[in-house]
């Protein structure tokens, strides 16, 4: 299959090199044009600008940071929209805004083109092995034929029925449940660590309870305190998801306190200058305010 795939951060590098692997023909464009070099040298066609890339391929994949990088490299003469071939296929792995992948199935349904949001869930270690799970919502033809591409990177695939934009709200309350469980993680080690109690039979007790290696590996990360930015998902990036399940649920009246107290501690991390930092590095707001040694 011919794609363009826009975007090659932690999660888009992943993807794409998964496509490369399963014999795709891929064209690529990143804002920064080092991070395409490798894929070049994989056989990739590296694009000068969005619009060079997606100029007469079949299906357009953007990896890209959220609703204001989509709707700038979509919009405008030297956009997307403008250049995608009729009835071609945009495929959105981002967690964007349900409003946001609204717009785009209406700009695409004026284009002449067919939108799915397809977001994804796991890191970037997921991403490279080809083992994400991801939702599809949108045109309905749309979904079929993105199917062998989407089985490179994702080895679930759940579609959904409904509008394209029910996937992103399903990718929100996804989130939601992944960021509190990294807030109460971090609240239970500093917790026993303050009482006596033990953080060794803390992780062990996650370990045996959350079966999925994407929580143990939170488990296992933060009672080591390892924070670390690579391979994981950035702080800026946790603050803009924490935001999308805000703005989400306030639309529908519904208040989500854990959500609010993470996204208080996400803003004091990126004070601290910890924007680069996983954003289980909430723990070390906590830690702080126990009196413990970040």
């Amino acid at each position: 299959m011919n794609i363009a795939f826009l975007g090659l951060g932690n999660m888009g590098s992943g993807m794409a090199h998964c496509l490369l692997r399963t014999g795709h023909s891929l064209r690529v464009w990143n804002r920064s044009p080092e991070k395409m070099v490798p894929f070049s040298e994989a056989g990739a066609i590296a694009s000068r600008a969005p619009a060079e890339a997606v100029a007469g391929v079949s299906l357009v994949i953007s990896s890209l940071m959220d609703d204001a990088s989509i709707r700038s490299v979509f919009s405008g003469a030297d956009g997307v929209f403008a250049h995608m071939v009729p009835n071609a296929i945009h495929l959105c792995t981002t967690t964007i805004s349900p409003s946001c992948a609204d717009w785009l199935a209406a700009e695409h349904s004026a284009h002449g083109t067919r939108y799915v949001s397809g977001p994804v869930l796991g890191r970037p270690d997921a991403a490279a092995s080809g083992t994400l799970l991801q939702l599809l919502a949108g045109d309905p033809s749309a979904i079929e034929e993105v199917h062998t591409a989407c089985r490179a990177f994702a080895n679930l695939l759940i579609p959904m029925p409904g509008p394209a934009s029910v996937a992103n709200h399903q990718k929100l309350c996804f989130n939601f449940f992944i960021v509190s469980l990294v807030e109460v993680f971090g609240e239970c080690y500093i917790f026993a660590e303050k009482t006596g109690a033990s953080p060794e039979i803390m992780a062990q007790f996650f370990q045996r309870v959350f079966a999925h290696p994407g929580l143990q590996g939170y488990a296992r990360r933060m009672k080591e305190r390892d924070t670390r930015g690579e391979g994981g998902f950035s702080m800026r990036g946790g603050l803009k998801d924490v935001r999308l399940m805000l703005d989400d649920a306030g639309t529908v009246g519904c208040p989500l306190e854990i959500a609010q107290l993470v996204e208080e501690k996400m803003q004091a991390c990126i004070v601290q200058g910890l924007a680069g930092e996983d954003w289980s590095a909430i723990q070390r707001v906590t830690r702080t305010r126990a009196g413990l040694a970040p």
